[in-house]
């Protein structure tokens, strides 16, 4: 299974794949951890809490059940605009078994924050996952943060700011830059929020105009449908330049890259570059389709948190390791 790809230079990468034997791994994880009989985000295990941060609050889940089985305990930051139903999957294949905490960005429409002056820039972000760890006074010796997309992202930059710190980290398909269609992210500073609003269906059509992958399609649009525009607005002024490429050499410590999928929205090739360009950054390539990718994120979730941080990497994910030529 293999194939080469060109880049804009021109030049051929060799093409991401898995052998015959690994694929059946991958997608006998992904069909044993099918559930049907799950309260999602049971409330008598999950606890909501509103963490204080600079200019407001920002909303943390934490699901405990009474004998957690986790021998780490995992925070998910979910990605840009993400709704908690969109992790619903995560409930399922944890069952009410693993302890994990669920920390919300201030872009979220959970977030209540004073809206004249508020800090909505990147930096800010990744101190507000700080202080919620703080907050909820958990173990910093013992466990591992996650972040898909744009959380990575904030990891990341944060690390570089030093405004950001954790022993074990988890960068699932980490964006080098915003994803959004840089001729909206022109024209945001000069449109009124309530402009946008109006707009939105306009804006949104020309948004995802081109992104031919069903699953991840809805999903976006689902995320866009219920933001708060103004919250967004702020948020992508603040990183319209951000760009991760030609940055990261200074990350010394140990990144965990993963990639499983390709869309519109995830280009394969950004991954390997992201993590060589890390002195310690490793890559795990884990093939699957679109509409599976949620869920394989979350059984590598459950894997990590069956396995303690002196193993580090869970045995079962170890031949997925991509060797980096650096």
């Amino acid at each position: 299974m293999t194939g080469d790809k060109k880049t804009t230079e021109g030049k051929k990468l060799p093409e991401l794949t898995v052998t015959l034997e690994q694929q059946k791994k991958i997608d006998e994880m992904i069909e044993s951890s099918k559930n049907n009989n799950v309260v999602f985000w049971n409330p008598s295990i999950t606890k909501e809490f509103y963490v204080p941060v600079e200019g407001g609050e920002i909303r943390v889940l934490h699901v405990n059940p009474k004998q957690p089985l986790n021998k780490r305990t995992i925070v998910l930051v979910p990605g840009w605009g993400v709704l908690q139903e969109g992790f619903n999957i995560l409930c399922e294949i944890l069952n009410d078994e693993f302890e994990f905490y669920y920390i919300e960005t201030r872009e979220k429409k959970t977030s209540s924050l004073k809206r004249r002056k508020v800090d909505m820039s990147i930096q800010r972000m990744a101190i507000d996952i700080m202080q919620a760890i703080n907050y909820l006074k958990i173990d910093k010796d013992n466990y591992t943060i996650i972040g898909p997309c744009w959380s990575s992202t904030i990891f990341l930059q944060g690390i570089l700011e030093n405004n950001f710190e954790a022993k074990s980290i988890i960068a699932w398909d980490p964006m080098h830059r915003l994803w959004f269609n840089k001729f909206l992210l022109k024209l945001e500073p000069i449109i009124p929020a309530f402009v946008v609003v109006l707009l939105k269906p306009i804006l949104m059509f020309f948004a995802f105009l081109g992104m031919k992958e069903k699953v991840q399609k809805e999903r976006s649009q689902r995320f866009v449908r219920n933001s708060v525009m103004w919250k967004w607005k702020k948020a992508t002024y603040k990183v319209k330049d951000l760009e991760l490429f030609g940055t990261l050499k200074p990350i010394t410590q140990e990144i965990l890259v993963f990639n499983a999928t390709k869309d519109k929205v995830h280009d394969q090739e950004n991954y390997t570059k992201l993590a060589k360009e890390m002195p310690k950054g490793r890559f795990f390539f884990l093939n699957t389709t679109e509409e599976k990718r949620e869920r394989l994120l979350c059984v590598i979730i459950k894997e990590f948190a069956k396995t303690d941080l002196k193993t580090n990497i869970p045995p079962i994910l170890r031949e997925f390791e991509k060797e980096l030529k650096r």
